[in-house]
């Protein structure tokens, strides 16, 4: 099968906004379902979900101030803001009007329903019971449209280049949580060796947040059969090969999917960094070796994201912007 690389850039981006919507979307309605576990006295900290983003800067230029309703409305429904939940469905929108005739006809349905849908009700985004409705409808959404293409797609190129995008894009934003929920946690907690008594009451509390913004909980107790802790969600986080949002499991389905799409040679140097950094059988003790970690981890998949788009999608315009190149064989 032939694609334009305009074509394959498009299919691309459509699996990262999407997973980015939803993503975005579980974050802010399981940060919001967290406050209800935790005492009113203690800080809800807002703004990690703007460093989980990496949205401060564009959040700082926007707003005077970082409180739970601008960064809500920030991530939520603020065009302005590239990765914000209204935005990335606009952007999934626009991309899948430009493939209509490789997908499913109910999968433009789905997501044209959706877009109009979010445009109504993401005003709705400020009281913390809307919100969670919000969210978790746009969650469903979300979900359907990636079941129809999943139930109904060929498995061409055209649903390979999808999977990719929904794939860097879920790897990231396991990294991402890891780096600041999961990091500012290990610095927060007792040191080792000192007794149980001297952790706060409401670390474990914190902990099923962090599985719960990646919907990771149901999973990680059927897979370790242990309560949850700090090295235990850090571990099946990084390195599950079953769980779906793992970053292991996320680089097994790359390393799967470039196989079976035409070789570009400089995609292995790429994809090599990721899986060596991935593959890492130790789990970090300390969060300054997470971070660590985590950026090495980022800047692989940045590099992998642009080695994509100079093997795939750089030729895709000449000047005039009519497509000239194709992948596929």
């Amino acid at each position: 099968m032939m694609l334009l690389s305009r074509t394959a850039a498009d299919l691309y981006w459509l699996g990262r906004n999407v997973e980015r919507a939803e993503s975005v979307s579980r974050l802010v309605g399981e940060h919001t379902n967290l406050l209800v576990d935790l005492p009113v006295e203690l800080d809800s900290d807002w703004g990690a979900l703007l460093a989980v983003t990496g949205s401060q800067d564009g959040f700082a230029d926007r707003y005077p101030r970082v409180h739970e309703s601008e960064v809500v409305l920030f991530l939520m429904a603020d065009v302005g803001n590239p990765g914000s939940v209204m935005r990335s469905i606009s952007a999934a929108r626009e991309s899948l009007r430009i493939v209509r005739p490789l997908v499913p006809r109910s999968a433009w349905e789905c997501m044209n329903q959706l877009h109009i849908d979010a445009q109504h009700d993401i005003s709705q985004c400020g009281p913390r019971s809307d919100r969670v409705l919000l969210t978790e409808r746009i969650l469903a959404s979300c979900q359907q449209f990636k079941g129809i293409l999943s139930g109904t797609m060929s498995r061409d190129h055209a649903y390979r280049f999808w999977q990719l995008g929904q794939l860097v894009e879920r790897a990231d934003m396991t990294a991402r949580i890891l780096d600041v929920g999961a990091g500012t946690l290990m610095a927060a907690a007792a040191p080792s060796g000192h007794p149980p008594a001297d952790r706060s009451p409401y670390e474990d509390v914190r902990w099923l947040g962090v599985l719960r913004a990646l919907a990771a909980h149901h999973m990680y107790h059927r897979s370790t059969g242990c309560p949850v802790s700090g090295p235990g969600v850090v571990e099946f986080l990084l390195s599950d090969p079953a769980f779906p949002r793992s970053v292991r499991h996320c680089t097994a389905q790359l390393e799967r999917i470039l196989l079976e799409l035409p070789n570009r040679p400089e995609l292995g140097v790429a994809f090599g960094s990721l899986e060596r950094i991935a593959a890492r059988g130790t789990v970090p003790a300390d969060p300054a070796t997470l971070h660590r970690q985590v950026v090495e981890l980022q800047d692989s998949l940045g590099r992998l994201h642009a080695a994509l788009a100079e093997a795939y999608f750089a030729a895709s315009l000449q000047e005039g912007g009519v497509p000239t190149a194709a992948v596929g064989t």
